[in-house]
């Protein structure tokens, strides 16, 4: 199995703001580029790590 440890850096931001959007500014980054690692780290672990809401996750 081939991860990027980004992501995991990327998932810690992620679940410590519940928020794709705010973990972007941290990490000064855009949104749909976190969204998109999140997506290829669920895939590459094939399970689901957050629940997406229009709230946040």
């Amino acid at each position: 199995m081939d991860v990027n440890f980004e992501y995991y850096k990327i998932f810690y931001y992620v679940a410590k703001y519940h928020n794709f959007t705010k973990a972007a500014q941290t990490l000064n980054n855009s949104q749909p580029n976190i969204t998109r690692a999140m997506n290829c780290l669920e895939q590459q672990l094939n399970t689901t790590l957050f629940i997406r809401t229009n709230r946040g996750v």
